[in-house]
C-alpha cells in the first residue's frame, strides 16, 4: 500500500529538528513504524513558504520505503488568503499549486492520501485528491476553526471566513475522519461541520511510552538543576495564545504574592517581536524560561519537576500529557483539554484546575506532591498505545482503498 501524506522536516530519517506540536510527533512516530513493522511505502509532501512568484515542487529525499517533495508555496499567495480583504476562492490563488499536487497524485498513484492534521496546504491536497478520486483520510489533531478565532487579530475578518470554509470542505470531501477523542468530535460536529457520523472514527493520539521513557538520563546528569527545598511546576508550551501564557505568568505573580516555595519553569520560545517586548520582561522577571529541546532535553524536563501543567484555552490533546505519564511526573490540566473527560473518569478529577491564578494555587496545594491516580494511568497508557494505534490506522486505510 501506498501512502502519501503531508510531511514534517522532523519525520525525515536522521532529521536533527526538534520536532513540535502533535501532527508532527505522529508523523515522525507513524515513519519510523512503517519503516520498521510494515511493506508499505510514504510519501511524504512538506511546504515551505517562499519569496517565489510561482509555486515548485521538486523531491527532496529519498530513503528505503520513504520518499519526500517539498512545494515551495509563494508567500503572496498566502497572504491573500490570511489577510483577503473580501471573500475570495482559494482554488484559484492556489490553482498552480494544486495542479503539482494533482500531478504529483497522478504519477505516484497512492492508495489513500492521510491529512495529518489541517491548513492551508493540505487543504490544496485535498483539492488535489478530490481530482484524481484518491481516497482521503483526515486526522483532526485539532479544530482549526476554533483556532482562527483564538488568534483572529492575526487574520482579517474575510480570511478568517475563507478558511473556516476550508475547513468544512475536510468534512464534505474526504472518505474518513478521525478525531482525537469524543470531546473534539462533539466540538466539530455541533460548530463546524454538522454531518453523518457515518465514517467517523474516534483514535487516541498514539504514543511510545517505553522510548520516552528511556530517554531520560541518569539523575546526576540531568541538565536541570532545581532547588530541592522548592516545589518545581513545569510548563512545556509554544507561544501562542491558546497554551495561555498570560494565566502562567499571573500564577507565577500569585505564588510571588504568597512567597510560596514555589517555582515555575517553562520550555517555550518567545518570538523576538516588538508586541512580546513587555510580556517578555514581565514573564522573565516571574518565571524560569527554557528554550525549546530534543526529546531527550523533554524527558529529563518533565523527570525534574515535580509537577506539569497545561492551561490551554482550548487543547484537542497535547502530547505533554502522555509524556508526563510516561515520566510519572503528575500533570494538571485545564478544563478546556480534551483529556478532561477521562480524567473525571478515571479518578482524577482534581488534577483539572481552573483558569484563575488565585483558584488555581488553591488546587494545587490539595495535589502538592500527591501521585496520580493509577486509574488515570493505566487508561493513557492503553489508549494511547502506539503500536495498537497504528495497526488501526493501516487497516482503516487498506479499507478505504478498496
Amino acid at each position: 500500500m501506498i501512502i502519501l501524506s503531508n510531511g514534517f522536516p522532523t519525520n525525515m530519517p536522521d532529521s536533527e529538528n526538534v520536532s513540535q506540536g502533535g501532527p508532527a510527533n505522529f508523523a515522525k512516530l507513524f515513519c519510523s513504524y512503517i519503516e520498521k513493522r510494515s511493506k508499505d511505502r510514504w510519501i511524504g509532501v512538506m511546504f515551505q513558504a517562499t519569496h517565489l512568484k510561482e509555486p515548485a515542487l521538486e523531491k527532496i529525499f529519498k530513503f528505503i520505503r520513504r520518499d519526500y517533495y517539498k512545494l515551495y508555496l509563494p508567500k503572496r499567495q498566502l497572504t491573500r488568503i490570511t489577510q483577503a480583504s473580501t471573500m475570495q476562492d482559494p482554488a484559484k490563488i492556489l490553482k498552480k499549486s494544486i495542479e503539482l499536487l494533482t500531478n504529483l497524485i497522478r504519477q505516484k498513484k497512492p492508495d489513500v492520501i492521510f491529512l495529518n492534521g489541517f491548513g492551508i496546504f493540505n487543504w490544496a491536497l485535498l483539492k488535489a485528491a478530490e481530482k484524481t478520486k484518491v481516497p482521503v483520510v483526515i486526522q483532526h489533531a485539532g479544530i482549526w476553526t476554533k483556532e482562527l478565532d483564538i488568534h483572529k487579530s492575526t487574520y482579517t475578518k474575510f480570511g478568517r471566513k475563507i478558511m473556516e470554509e476550508m475547513e468544512q470542505d475536510s468534512s464534505r470531501l474526504t472518505d474518513a475522519e478521525v478525531f482525537l477523542n469524543k470531546w473534539s468530535k462533539d466540538y466539530y460536529r455541533k460548530n463546524i461541520a454538522k454531518r453523518s457520523n457515518k465514517n467517523t472514527y474516534i483514535i487516541p493520539l498514539p504514543f511510545n511510552f517505553s522510548v520516552f521513557k528511556n530517554l531520560s538520563v541518569n539523575e546526576n546528569d540531568s541538565q536541570f538543576y532545581f532547588d530541592v527545598n522548592k516545589f518545581h511546576i513545569g510548563v512545556i508550551a509554544r507561544w501562542d495564545e491558546i497554551k495561555n501564557h498570560k494565566l502562567i505568568l499571573s500564577l507565577a505573580k500569585e505564588i510571588k504574592k504568597l512567597k510560596l516555595p514555589w517555582q515555575v519553569h517553562v520550555i517555550t520560545s518567545i518570538p523576538d517581536l516588538s508586541k512580546y517586548q513587555k510580556m517578555q520582561n514581565e514573564y522573565e522577571k516571574y518565571i524560569d524560561v527554557i528554550m525549546p529541546t530534543n526529546r531527550s532535553g523533554i524527558s529529563d524536563f518533565c523527570s525534574s519537576v515535580d509537577l506539569l501543567i497545561q492551561p490551554s484555552l482550548f487543547d484537542v490533546s497535547p502530547t505533554v500529557v502522555l509524556e508526563a505519564t510516561a515520566s510519572n511526573t503528575p500533570i494538571a490540566i485545564s478544563r478546556n483539554v480534551g483529556y478532561a473527560g477521562d480524567f473525571k473518569k478515571y479518578q482524577a478529577k482534581d488534577w483539572i484546575f481552573d483558569d484563575k491564578a488565585s483558584k488555581m494555587v488553591g488546587q494545587i496545594k490539595k495535589i502538592l506532591r500527591k501521585p496520580m491516580p493509577a486509574a488515570i494511568k493505566k487508561h493513557l497508557r492503553y489508549a494511547h498505545d502506539h503500536e495498537r494505534i497504528f495497526a488501526y490506522y493501516l487497516k482503516l486505510f487498506s479499507e478505504m482503498s478498496r
